[in-house]
């Protein structure tokens, strides 16, 4: 008998554990598929999309305006940019190493739209119990601490959703740290969530 955990250290044993509990017959949709890093070691999902798509069989589309019909997916994931201050683009930081590799926003706030409006496409694309996989990160912006993962779970239940389960994902590697001289306010984020909910 496989024992699934809340805790690893690899994505895919987390997605793997995600298929084995809630989505049996595989993932349908990644909404930011990105390069496939999240799906090397994984069955790919028939539907691939993506804002700049790296891939010539990903669509492009925003997440949250989706090129599908209502109710025709039974299981999406949503692996979203979680960085603020690294936008390229944006004066000051578009240079940032962090910038460059991954995506981001300029403001929480911005995080939080994009967020809460893909929650709303998720809940018109997803059958009745459904079930979205969105990962994210807390993250400290302008000095103060955002509990990401607590405001999507809020943000995911106005639009629908109920949580299912939550898994977490350790960090192998530290992230970059910032190029700033000063005293530490606030503990290293050293790891992610795997939010679970059902439409």
């Amino acid at each position: 008998m496989t024992v699934v955990k809340s805790i690893y250290s690899n994505q895919s044993d987390i997605l793997r554990a995600i298929q084995h509990l809630h989505c049996p017959d595989g993932f349908d949709c990644d909404l930011t598929y990105g390069n496939g890093a999240f799906w090397r070691d994984l069955h790919s999902p028939k539907y691939k999309f993506d804002i700049d798509p790296q891939k010539p069989d990903v669509e492009q589309a925003s997440s949250d305006n989706v090129p599908l019909p209502e109710g025709s997916l039974g299981s999406i994931v949503f692996d979203p940019p979680f960085l603020t201050y690294v936008r390229a683009g944006r004066e000051g930081n578009g240079t940032m190493i962090m910038a460059k590799r991954f995506a981001g926003y300029w403001r929480y706030d911005e995080l939080e739209a994009h967020y809460k409006s893909t929650l709303v496409e998720s809940a018109r694309l997803l059958r009745k119990n459904g079930v979205l996989v969105f990962k994210c990160q807390d993250v400290i912006h302008n000095h103060r601490m955002h509990c990401t993962h607590a405001n999507v779970i809020q943000w995911a239940v106005e639009a629908g959703f109920r949580l299912l389960d939550l898994f977490i994902l350790a960090a192998n590697h530290r992230m970059p740290s910032p190029n700033r001289k000063g005293t530490q306010k606030h503990a290293r984020v050293f790891h992610s969530y795997f939010l679970v909910f059902k439409c």
